[in-house]
């Protein structure tokens, strides 16, 4: 276990004694097992995860609190051996500081297991009025759209996770100061494990029935980022929108820069029927060299690699069959590839705090291999997911 992940439980814990008897604590989570079916060319694959989350919130005074969130699973499976460099996936830390632990060995010839514990939310915040600062491993969600969030630089998180509803955080200093009921003004900074900084500032107003957001910085200190997102109403249809600007610093004369647009729409009609369009361009997706959907599915997602193909087009529609099932599918079509992705779910409250899930995710997509004519591939995961939450 590394010193900054130790550092970091004892940072969270050593809030002055003086104000120990004022304190208001909360403290929840949950425990999952999931079992995982993958069928790829030419393989059966299979794993299981057992998950466990801590969710520690501290209230020391009006003005202070603090969380400290911790993500803790046990994974088994062939997956492990068949995949060299499984456990630096699965126990990487992107942020400035390590705050993971990963460990990993042998259970025969064909199974493996990884040990991982990663500390996913770790902030201090400091209320005074209508500002709020908060430092720490955190979630900056600037994201409009339910799919694709170009405007999100900060937590880029892909669609086909299933299992981290959480989704990750950055290493970052959040300034905010709400200027109305509904407008602010935010500035935040984050460093990434390759000390890379991104920061930008964000204005939300409101402003004939839709909530404006205007955004502006530095990615990665790699490029300009201008962005802009909407949500509102259009009729009896909620209406969403993203774009984002990017053009490389060290390039700035030389390129024209990239274009990234997500726009949405959706409607919950009066049987609880949901329905969900939504599509994207990614003009990084024009120098992508993409030649397996395991590329795709397996690699570390940014916000410029949000696309794989120029264009991508989704559907979703959900539907709530008693108060206790609820079932779902989604689609996403990618033209340039003549591919799609179809995604039924189901899922079963057995309890108030007892859930059942059952995911498939089924890929098929048409590649030009330099090396080879072109060909499809067919991919297909299976999930089942046993949640209890306390």
């Amino acid at each position: 276990m590394n010193r900054s992940f130790l550092l970091s439980v004892i940072l969270i814990t050593a809030i002055p004694g003086s104000l120990r008897s004022q304190e208001k604590v909360t403290f929840g989570g949950y425990l999952s097992d999931m079992q995982t079916l993958y069928r790829i060319p030419d393989r059966w694959l299979w794993e299981n995860s057992l998950q466990n989350r801590l969710n520690l919130n501290i209230y020391p005074a009006d003005w202070l609190s603090a969380t400290l969130q911790l993500r803790s699973r046990i994974i088994t499976g062939n997956t492990i051996v068949q995949f060299p460099g499984y456990t630096d996936g699965v126990g990487g830390d992107q942020g400035w500081l390590d705050l993971n632990f990963a460990a990993d060995g042998d259970l025969g010839d064909s199974t493996g297991y990884v040990l991982t514990t990663a500390i996913d939310r770790l902030w201090l915040q400091f209320t005074f009025g209508n500002l709020e600062i908060k430092a720490g491993r955190q979630r900056i969600n600037w994201g409009q759209t339910l799919v694709w969030n170009p405007n999100d630089i900060f937590n880029t998180y892909s669609y086909f996770e299933v299992d981290y509803p959480e989704r990750p955080g950055s290493d970052a200093l959040r300034i905010q100061y709400y200027t109305g009921t509904s407008s602010a003004i935010e500035l935040a900074a984050k460093a990434d494990s390759a000390g890379r900084i991104t920061a930008a500032g964000y204005f939300r107003f409101n402003t004939l029935g839709f909530d404006i957001q205007l955004l502006g910085g530095m990615y990665r200190q790699e490029d300009l980022f201008l962005g802009t997102g909407w949500s509102g109403s259009l009729g009896p249809a909620a209406f969403r929108g993203e774009l984002s600007y990017f053009r490389d610093l060290e390039n700035f004369r030389d390129t024209t820069g990239n274009l990234m647009a997500s726009v949405g729409i959706d409607h919950t009609f009066n049987n609880s029927l949901w329905v969900q369009v939504e599509g994207l361009y990614a003009g990084f997706a024009r120098n992508r060299d993409v030649y397996s959907l395991l590329q795709v599915y397996a690699g570390n997602l940014d916000v410029k690699s949000l696309g794989f193909t120029p264009w991508s087009f989704f559907s979703s529609v959900s539907y709530p069959f008693t108060p206790l099932i609820n079932g779902g599918l989604a689609v996403i079509y990618y033209p340039s590839w003549k591919g799609f992705y179809l995604g039924p779910s189901m899922d079963l409250s057995l309890q108030h705090d007892l859930a059942l899930s059952l995911i498939v995710q089924f890929f098929s997509a048409e590649f030009d291999n330099p090396l080879s004519s072109s060909s499809r591939e067919n991919y297909a995961f299976g999930f089942l997911r046993f949640k209890w939450s306390f």
